[in-house]
């Protein structure tokens, strides 16, 4: 059975219309996705080389008790360098977008597409969580690689896992950049306000009666290790995982109503 070209080519169209789309958005996002993803690399690799001399550190600090390479690998990234960073990340990978163009006097060239508003912004915070997802992903994939030269070994499933919690919990860190990229004005506004909300954020879990909210735990991965491995346990949480990826969709999608309301 031969599709009908009258149905093909509305399709080709579309799907042509994405591309051009999609590559629109990673051309704006380009440069802070490679300076993060170069951060996130570099710390990766520092992991590795700081191996050594940091366990035999924490081991004579506490009288030759042994640290589990497992141990090093998720205090120093997971629940240490790696979460901070990629959440900074995550909220400069989701500025940007029409209320900066209409700024800088580059808004009428988009406005001019012949798509809706709601399509811009949904094709530019999908590229955008690709990308939050790929930096999740970059530093416990080094690690896993490269251990080997160091005389360890951490298990790739193990970097995926911890990487799709932090970029799949985290992403709402994402979806607040994005969202206050499009309710603020001026370059530096959305980006001071979303990295110290992040930050008191951060601050407010650990106070009592809010462990609820503390999703930098299910981030790290902290809640759902097994902590004589100091690796992540057979249940994966999807439920808590699909609640906050929930919030951050629900941001995102209140981003999309108010580019499609506002005046340009």
């Amino acid at each position: 059975m031969t599709t009908s070209p009258t149905l093909a080519a509305p399709q080709s169209l579309h799907l042509r219309t994405l591309w051009i789309l999609s590559y629109k958005a990673w051309l704006e996002t380009r440069a802070r996705f490679l300076a993060s993803a170069a951060v996130l690399a570099l710390l990766g690799l520092s992991t590795v080389v700081r191996a050594a001399p940091t366990i035999q550190g924490w081991e004579a600090f506490h009288g030759g008790e042994q640290m589990p390479y497992a141990l090093y690998v998720w205090l120093s990234l997971f629940h240490g360098y790696l979460l901070f960073l990629w959440v900074i990340s995550a909220v400069i990978l989701g500025l940007g977008g029409l209320v900066r163009e209409h700024e800088l006097g580059t808004s009428g060239f988009t406005l001019a597409l012949p798509v809706s508003r709601g399509l811009l912004v949904t094709t530019r915070a999908a590229v955008g969580i690709v990308e939050v997802l790929v930096l999740a992903l970059i530093s416990g994939v080094i690690v896993s690689v490269l251990s080997p030269l160091s005389g360890y070994v951490y298990p790739l499933s193990q970097s995926v896992r911890f990487g799709l919690l932090l970029g799949g919990g985290g992403l709402i860190f994402y979806a607040l950049g994005f969202l206050l990229s499009h309710l603020l004005r001026g370059e530096y506004a959305a980006p001071a306000i979303g990295l110290a909300f992040s930050a008191a954020f951060y601050v407010l879990t650990k106070l009592p009666g809010l462990e609820i909210l503390n999703v930098f735990d299910l981030m790290s991965g902290k809640l759902y290790m097994v902590h004589a491995k100091y690796l992540l346990g057979p249940v994966f949480p999807f439920m808590p995982l699909a609640a906050w990826m929930a919030v951050a969709i629900a941001l995102l999608s209140t981003s999309a109503a108010l580019v499609r309301r506002r005046e340009f």
